[in-house]
């Protein structure tokens, strides 16, 4: 509960000091610069004693010119910031120019240029700091490189031009040279070397051509290759500086085309000339305190997300533009990057004044950015067309003016009018978009843009089963919560007492409107509860979570058809992580420790998976299971089942497809059906078995696809379970577990849903594989354990 005690620090101005040397020979240089890369927020910096910056953008580089004067060389130096109150200065704004409408934390956060969740969100803390939050440098220099943007000019795969632009600090009158070698990205083969340009001006664009290139994919759809750009600047056969840019060459594209039979038109992404299926997660800053967060931190969060077969990231608008560390990350392992820009949920202003505190910003972080291959698309907020909705802001679609300045929804100038203008100059050849969710009449319109789907959970609530009805064109957000991991509650809360499913604390630790009541409604219409202490309310939100998700990826992943057909491009959970320990939409918690849900995801985002879908028979009609049936109909429940395979492949995968049919209550195997030779188109969805009819009892499928050429190799397996889950009932089970160094392998004797491998040891952290399985008789389930050494003491928890 501290969180509530340490309030008062937001409503404090602090000061940070620092003393430092600076060597004596660095005098004999001309010029001096001090660069704050990020200063949060409102900050006056003094160096000995005189102001030499006034900062309001913690979004944005500042780079400050001193004079010898200024800077004692060979002797002992102060630097002072003194950061006022960013919660206080935000108030005191909102009282001159009025209350501002907006969702989560303190409404006058769209004053201030400050990563917004640090006033509070529904899965965050208040925790509203300040602090020199990025590296400060201190340069001397005669002459120096500047900014380098090597931008590909990709028109197909067969060549590549690159065109780099070198900006030289300081160039004037003295001349000067710049030297280019491309090699490959282990340095071991010159592709183009020892190019040199004479410069005439502060800067210069140089054209290349890369004969037999090699491009950067997405993840699953090819290598990840990149060349190493070296710049050096020369002083007559002097080498000044030298400065080494990775950049993976490719092409990336935003498509919008119509359909001849559906409304509206696709969004989803092309790279290098292949449709990509965007199966990912948004993702929040991991720390509520950002320099708490180190290169090992991102790259384990990353590479979690690699392992769980997701290709896509959205860094979310309410949060800050991550580190370098975090996207040159993305481009080692082929993530693909959909960038907001830091503009969320709220009403912001459209001033000029403002406007050139944005461009400032935007400018600065283009161009710091701009070279990473990762980044495939930018939306220009999150949110904020639906807040203008909500709230009855003015906002006419048909308006293409470009002044909104009089209107109620200003910001508007600078999504449709600023930032496409910025993109254009910085970064011309990656797709921008003007919000998120975006497109159609209105900002929840599933035929156009992006949407955020939110019936379930929030809005309507819907049941999960609803899912297939509520897809669209490319849904960027969507989600289920639920609990953390039991070992995460048992770091944070410290008073065992607080370590049940409704204390205060554990409450404390949810940040969402009405969680308790729509976890409940969730839990309950599909979950059979038979114990209320906290692991097994854990257990029973998180198989829940799981179940849902699984659910709607399968749903919306069936209509990736093929070109022409592409009517959802693509599925990112909300969230991938948390900033502290909660119970969330994350799907991983704060200290990496996977949710079932992960797991679910994992399943459902992997390059071939099997779905089924069973729809109900009606008197000879269909209609979907989750339609309301007629008051008091109790007829029997029939249905038909269909089973469909996705490939994500760049080709065709041939297989055989066997189904086996249990009967769930006995574990009795009723048929099974023939084994079938498929098929799988490449980068899409097949169709494998329709309208299978099943009888009138609870049965699961469990569906597996082989290869032809070696039956015993699993290309991938999918069961189906009567909804909701909650009326079921089990035989007496046998679980066997073989526990070994780096691995666990599972077996059952019956049809057993939501197996978890479960290790309480609060001082030992193993990794897996998979988790949260489910069990059918003749197989056995090896799972990967990374840093199990196969002594420690596992234990399973499955639904009964």
């Amino acid at each position: 509960m501290n969180e509530k005690e340490v309030q008062w620090v937001a409503e404090k101005d602090w000061e940070y000091r620092s003393l430092f040397a600076v060597t004596a020979d660095a005098q004999s240089f001309a010029h001096h610069q001090f660069v704050f890369k990020s200063l949060d927020t409102f900050a006056l910096v003094y160096l000995n004693g005189e102001l030499i910056l006034e900062a309001d953008n913690m979004f944005r580089e500042y780079a400050v010119t001193v004079k010898p004067g200024q800077i004692k060389f060979g002797g002992e130096n102060e630097m002072l910031i003194h950061f006022q109150s960013a919660l206080l200065v935000s108030r005191s704004i909102e009282k001159k120019r009025g209350i501002a409408k907006a969702f989560n934390g303190e409404t006058n956060r769209v004053y201030v240029r400050k990563a917004q969740y640090h006033y509070g969100w529904d899965w965050g803390p208040v925790l509203n700091t300040c602090g020199p939050c990025r590296p400060i440098l201190f340069h001397s220099y005669d002459l120096r490189l500047g900014n380098i943007f090597v931008k590909p000019l990709v028109d197909d795969l067969t060549a590549s031009k690159v065109e780099v632009e070198v900006e030289v600090e300081l160039l004037g009158n003295a001349g000067g040279s710049v030297k280019i070698d491309v090699l490959s990205y282990d340095n071991s083969t010159g592709v183009i070397g020892d190019l040199i340009t004479t410069m005439s001006s502060n800067s210069t664009v140089t054209t290349l051509s890369v004969k037999n290139p090699k491009f950067w994919f997405p993840v699953g759809y090819g290598n990840q290759d990149r060349y190493a750009f070296r710049v050096t600047l020369l002083y007559g056969s002097v080498e000044i500086e030298t400065s080494t840019q990775l950049v993976g060459l490719r092409k990336v594209e935003l498509v919008q085309e119509t359909f001849a039979d559906l409304p509206g038109s696709s969004f989803y992404l092309k790279v290098n000339n292949i449709p990509v299926y965007c199966a990912g997660s948004n993702w929040i800053p991991a720390h509520s305190f950002s320099t708490k967060l180190t290169n090992r931190d991102y790259t384990d969060w990353l590479e979690i997300m690699i392992n769980g077969n997701q290709n896509m990231i959205r860094v979310w608008a309410g949060g800050y533009y991550e580190t370098d560390w975090f996207y040159e990350e993305c481009d080692r392992l082929g993530l693909l990057v959909w960038q907001d820009f830091m503009f969320a949920c709220g009403q912001y202003p459209g001033d000029l004044e403002f406007i050139a505190l944005v461009s400032l910003e935007v400018e600065s972080q283009l161009k710091r950015l701009r070279n990473h291959c990762s980044l495939a698309i930018f939306a220009g907020n999150n949110e904020d067309y639906q807040v203008a909705e909500q709230f009855k802001l003015e906002w006419d679609p048909s308006d293409n003016s470009g002044d909104y300045s009089n209107t109620t929804f200003p910001a508007r100038t600078i999504y449709e009018v600023i930032l496409p203008k910025l993109m254009a100059q910085y970064l011309p050849d990656v797709p921008y978009h003007p919000g998120s969710p975006f497109g159609g009449s209105h900002s929840a319109d599933p035929t156009i843009g992006d949407a955020h789907v939110w019936d379930i959970w929030h809005g309507a609530q819907l049941p999960y089963q609803d899912a297939p009805s509520l897809s669209a064109r490319f849904v960027s957000e969507f989600g289920m919560e639920a609990l953390c991991s039991l070992k995460t509650y048992r770091e944070c809360i410290t008073d065992i007492s607080e370590l049940y499913p409704q204390s205060e604390t554990v409450c404390h630790h949810n940040k969402a409107d009405g969680f308790e009541r729509r976890l409940a409604l969730y839990v309950m219409e599909n979950i059979k509860v038979t114990s209320l202490d906290l692991e097994s309310w854990i257990y029973a939100t998180q198989l829940m979570q799981a179940e849902c998700l699984s659910f709607v990826y399968k749903s919306w992943r069936r209509n990736w058809k093929r070109d022409g057909e592409r009517f959802t491009g693509g599925t990112l959970v909300w969230q991938i992580n948390d900033c502290w320990p909660v119970a969330s939409w994350a799907i991983v918690d704060f200290y990496k420790r996977p949710k079932l849900a992960y797991y679910a995801v994992k399943r459902e985002s992997a390059r071939l998976t099997l779905g089924s879908y069973r729809t109900e028979v009606v008197e000879g009609t269909v209609t979907r299971v989750s339609e309301e049936a007629p008051p008091h109909d109790y007829a029997p429940k029939v249905y038909d089942l269909d089973i469909w395979g996705v490939n994500a492949s760049v080709g065709v995968v041939e297989g055989i497809l066997k189904t086996d049919v249990y009967n769930i209550t006995t574990g009795e195997k009723l048929f099974s059906l023939d084994d079938r030779a498929v098929s799988l188109a490449e980068n899409g969805c097949t169709d494998l078995v329709i309208k299978l009819r099943l009888p009138d009892m609870p049965v699961v499928i469990n569906s597996i696809l082989v290869s032809r050429e070696s039956p015993s190799v699993v290309l991938s397996r999918s069961s189906d379970w009567p909804q909701p889950l909650k009326f079921l009932k089990f035989p007496k089970t046998n679980i066997k577990m073989i526990v070994s160094q780096g691995k666990v392998e599972l077996s059952s004797d019956k049809p057993i849903k939501g197996v978890e491998i479960v290790l309480d040891d609060l001082e030992t952290e193993i990794f897996l594989s998979d988790n949260g399985v489910d069990l059918f008789p003749g197989e056995t389930r090896i799972i990967e354990a990374k840093g199990l050494k196969g002594d420690e003491k596992l234990r399973v928890r499955y639904y009964k």
